[in-house]
């Protein structure tokens, strides 16, 4: 037998300690309820793809900034006829001189403009993000969502299972049944256990990717609050193209770009243009016979000769001409290939759609009373037990198909909403490089 005694203090440290372990214990453990809207909107906040994106738009509008700079103006002082190394104020002349250097007109305006066009392409790259990013939340959520209904489908099948084992035991044990239906049934039940392993298994794989883009910690468990549904609606095909084609951040940067080339092929020829110089200057000189000063103002005004349409400034022309030439040749490109992806997409979405009709319009009902009418069937012995599993596992099969229909639905229309966003990895280097 033990004794332990505590002083006041100790017995206050020790509270707080135990205090402070189970709080940690609770914080590492919690159970989140998480919906797919608020999923969004932590992924939206944490995400650093998007928030490297944002940043962009941040030095965007430094470089709107930087091409708004004026030359700098310069100021000097100029003293000779110094009489002596130590008699500044005896020197013979004594000017002092303000220089501007000024760009010829719409030069500075041009990089301002072009600089601008870089901040709305950074604007529209976010937002073209921010969609990519979410529409992989929403896929990774309905697998979730999709992963636990086959999860919690298995367990009830299980407990039904259960309770048909009970009737096939009753019956053997009254004589109407045999034993060998009794270790089917039993072996069915395990089967069920094998695969809803390997469905808890993937369903936790699932909430790991989640945890990834949420940035949560490994402590942190989720309770997926949303039902895996889908509300038909009425759609227009030709309007659902042209609505999603006007959309594609994708396809406005491409245009974009091509605004900022000609930009830049005005800057190239308005460099053969000349720049001018302003200055002015304070005089003072001295009389060597009276040693009176004498103060004048001096103005100087010059232009700089840039060598017209030199190799130089030529160079930048025809550079600046064919990046022009490239980007309206991609333009057109990306425009033909996102009505295309967008046509793809809705397609595959129609076809989705349709597969779930299907499923609502007959299929479920028609199983339902199939999978009724064999039980009844096998209780009054018009069938034997293999041909009812068959029904029921025909019937779990169906169940199961028509949540992967809703899942591939959903996802589906998650393509639809981005299939003007997405691009192949060369196309997108393309217009990365053209940035």
């Amino acid at each position: 037998m033990f004794n332990f005694s505590f002083t006041g203090k100790q017995l206050l440290i020790f509270i707080i300690i135990s205090t402070f372990n189970i709080y940690n214990a609770q914080e590492n453990n919690r159970v989140i309820k998480l919906s797919l809207e608020k999923g969004i909107e932590i992924v939206l906040q944490h995400n650093p793809e998007i928030i490297s994106a944002s940043k962009e738009i941040d030095a965007s509008v430094g470089r709107i900034l930087q091409a708004g700079r004026l030359q700098n103006s310069e100021l000097s002082i100029e003293v000779n006829e110094i009489p002596n190394i130590y008699e500044f104020g005896n020197a013979g002349e004594l000017d002092i001189n303000f220089n501007q250097p000024i760009e010829f007109f719409g030069k500075r305006s041009n990089r301002i403009q072009s600089a601008e066009i870089q901040k709305r392409i950074a604007e529209l790259n976010y937002e073209r993000i921010k969609k990519l990013i979410t529409a992989q939340f929403k896929k990774v959520y309905y697998n979730g969502l999709l992963s636990n209904q086959i999860v919690e489908s298995i367990e009830a099948n299980i407990n039904l299972l259960n309770d048909f084992l009970a009737q096939v035991t009753d019956r053997y044990q009254t004589g109407t049944s045999t034993y060998l239906d009794v270790i089917r049934a039993k072996v069915e039940i395990a089967r069920l256990k094998n695969e809803l392993f390997d469905a808890r298994k993937n369903f936790q794989q699932v909430i790991a990717q989640l945890k990834i883009l949420l940035g949560n910690e490994n402590g942190t468990e989720f309770i997926l609050t949303d039902s895996l549904n889908y509300n038909f609606s009425e759609i227009n095909k030709d309007s659902i193209i042209e609505f999603y084609s006007s959309q594609s951040n994708f396809l406005k940067i491409a245009e974009l770009q091509v605004l900022q080339n000609k930009s830049s092929l005005t800057i190239a020829q308005k460099n053969a243009l000349p720049d001018f110089n302003f200055g002015l200057s304070f005089q003072n000189r001295q009389s060597d016979l009276y040693r009176k000063s004498n103060q004048y103002l001096g103005l100087n005004i010059g232009i700089s000769l840039p060598m017209f349409y030199s190799s130089g400034v030529r160079g930048d022309i025809i550079e600046a001409e064919a990046n022009l030439s490239i980007s309206e040749i991609r333009y057109q490109y990306i425009k033909t290939r996102i009505m295309q992806n967008i046509k793809t997409a809705l397609n595959n979405f129609l076809f989705a759609e349709e597969q779930l009709r299907l499923f609502d319009s007959s299929l479920l009902r028609d199983i339902e009373d199939e999978l009724r009418a064999g039980i009844t069937a096998y209780q009054n012995n018009q069938i034997d037990l293999l041909n009812l599993f068959d029904i029921y596992r025909t019937y779990r099969a169906t169940k199961v198909e028509y949540s992967r229909t809703i899942y591939n639905t959903l996802v589906a229309l998650v393509e639809l909403e981005t299939a003007g966003e997405k691009w192949n990895t060369d196309l997108n280097n393309l217009l990365n490089d053209a940035d």
